[in-house]
């Protein structure tokens, strides 16, 4: 299978997984089954949904398979549960109640369980996230990201699923900011950011003797830096809690990784650059180095751009190395190439990867490749 963007989707492509609709009004909906022919109201669908992508069959890369993270039928519970929460919290009682928060204690443990089965945690898809619920998909994902760098540190299953909580949790304080803030297409004033600063606060004083003071902590915690220069409090290393480390990470890459109001998604191994770059200014850089562990840059079936001027698509990545995976090149007349190991092979240890990018706007060379079934 291979990841192709929503933008150059064509009539006659067969989806090479499920697709699940996540909304307020309608929450989730079976949208397309696996081996469904694509047409121009199916992609119109697709599009109107802002989904960034779909996984499409292609005989040149059929023995690539991507799994889905955690279950469709976890995630979909999972989602279904945070927006109840998170709504009624907004709309409904104004109050967060010991009930919730068992409803959501219970989530996290079922995803505490699944990924310690896992495997391999190498986070390798690209989810299908489409705008109409950013905040639920965007709380589950960091409690996903959060966890699974918690068991690559080594974390007992109590501190798991104390931290997969303290994420699910972690944004419920927006539901008290406006929409027009949250959601503003463009830069925020100093006083609308000011505003969405006092979020982790907010959800602070809602859930005082509902969690423990650890989960508490993280919540307050999760947007302080290293080096100080965070908020709400301005807390330094030594002092910020340790969960929240965690979720800051997470919180921020998934944050960037996905499309938002005034901007698009950035790659995840631009993402994975900046990252590194803030080590030891914002992150904390063992904790870092885990969850770096657990993140692919180039997920297998996107396109690649080498140094050769070759065009490639990932076909395996390896821990030990998440920038050198394994790719298979693509001919220019769109036929399919050598597999390279640029990892252990050292006929091809010069040959880098320029940059990423679901597909390109030169399409002569793959619409040849996308096209055959």
């Amino acid at each position: 299978m291979l990841y192709i963007t929503t933008k150059y989707l064509k009539p006659g492509m067969i989806l090479a997984k499920d697709l699940y609709l996540y909304s307020s009004s309608n929450f989730s909906s079976l949208m397309l089954v696996k081996g469904q022919v694509l047409n121009n109201t199916y992609i119109n669908r697709i599009k109107y949904h802002k989904f960034d992508g779909v996984y499409i069959e292609n005989e040149a890369f059929s023995d690539i398979d991507v799994e889905s993270y955690i279950s469709d039928k976890l995630k979909t519970k999972a989602l279904k549960e945070i927006r109840d929460t998170y709504y009624e919290f907004q709309i409904g009682s104004g109050k967060i109640t010991p009930y919730m928060i068992k409803q959501m204690s219970s989530i996290v443990k079922n995803i505490v369980t699944e990924l310690l089965y896992k495997d391999d945690l190498a986070y390798n898809v690209i989810d299908f996230k489409n705008y109409d619920s950013y905040t639920f998909q965007h709380c589950l994902n960091v409690a996903i990201l959060s966890i699974s760098t918690g068991i690559s540190l080594g974390l007992s299953e109590y501190k798991l699923n104390e931290i997969g909580l303290a994420a699910i949790l972690h944004d419920i304080g927006k539901m008290l900011i406006p929409l027009e803030i949250l959601n503003k297409p463009g830069k925020l004033t100093e006083e609308e950011f000011e505003i969405i600063k006092t979020h982790p606060v907010n959800a602070m004083n809602q859930l005082k003797n509902l969690v423990s003071p650890a989960v508490l902590r993280a919540i307050e915690d999760h947007h302080e830096k290293i080096d100080g220069t965070g908020y709400p409090n301005g807390k330094e290393n030594s002092n910020i809690n340790p969960y929240a480390k965690i979720l800051a990470i997470s919180d921020v890459y998934d944050a960037l990784t996905s499309d938002r109001p005034y901007r698009k998604a950035v790659f995840p191994n631009e993402v994975v650059e900046y990252l590194m770059g803030c080590a030891d200014k914002h992150f904390d850089y063992e904790i870092l180095n885990h969850f770096i562990k657990i993140i692919v840059a180039y997920p297998i079936g996107t396109f690649v751009r080498l140094s050769n001027k070759q065009l490639a698509v990932v076909v395996k990545n390896y821990s030990e190395n998440i920038s050198r995976p394994l790719v298979r090149t693509i001919n220019k007349d769109g036929t399919v190439g050598e597999d390279l190991d640029l990892l252990h092979d050292k006929e091809y240890m010069n040959v880098t990867i320029l940059d990423m990018g679901y597909d390109y706007e030169n399409c002569s060379v793959t619409n040849t490749l996308i096209a055959s079934k």
